[in-house]
């Protein structure tokens, strides 16, 4: 019996420990797609696709991609939230992992930026510049996207610091959150659901007299 004992408590530890990791795996998987695929898709897309669709945008792609900031954030994480990058691994790696049991650390990817954001929101102070009011809250802070990139020639375009805030800060929010969600719909075969449809048996039903 204690040696039943003794083996019960290190796997209890491992498991625990593999679910952490799970977290942290999937947590640097959502601020990849909100810090890198991201501003990489939407500069790409001005780069090469643009081009050979003839389409003419009047506006720098830095500029693209904060006016739509939530749109490239969220699309990108909640797409492979879905696809669960972590499915293409080793199967010994996601056994380790816990990705072969039905309640996948995934769903946990949202925590990591939403405490992040919280402890930035508490460690908020109001500017004092006059450039930008000294009554803003800490939610339109983060929250009321910039709409122009500050540059080297123009950098009083906006608020520099606040640019950064929102793109490492509230961007890895966002993905965070849509990454679990995307986590949660292809747990439930959402797009499987919505975009495949079975065909109805047209069989004539037999009627007995």
């Amino acid at each position: 019996m204690a040696s039943l004992a003794s083996v019960a408590v290190p796997v209890a530890k491992k498991s625990l420990l593999a679910y952490a990791v799970a977290v942290i795996v999937h947590t640097l998987v959502a601020y990849a797609c909100a810090l890198r695929l991201s501003q990489w898709l939407v500069f790409h897309w001005f780069g090469w696709i643009a081009p050979l669709l003839h389409t003419t945008i009047r506006i720098p792609a830095t500029d693209w991609y904060l006016q739509h900031f939530e749109l490239v954030t969220v699309i990108p994480a909640l797409v492979i939230g879905y696809l669960n990058v972590v499915r293409f691994l080793p199967a010994v790696v996601r056994e380790y992992l816990h990705e072969s049991r039905t309640g996948s650390a995934a769903f946990w990817t949202w925590t990591i930026p939403t405490l992040m954001l919280l402890h930035r929101m508490l460690q908020y102070h109001a500017p004092s510049s006059v450039l930008y009011g000294s009554s803003m809250t800490a939610i339109r802070y983060f929250f009321d996207i910039q709409k122009v990139m500050p540059t080297f020639s123009n950098p009083l375009a906006s608020d520099p610091e606040r640019v950064w805030a929102q793109m490492s800060v509230t961007a890895p929010f966002y993905a965070g959150v849509a990454y679990s969600l995307g986590v949660v719909a292809s747990k439930h075969s959402l797009a499987t659901k919505l975009f495949v449809f079975e065909k109805k048996d047209e069989s004539t039903p037999t009627v007995e007299l």
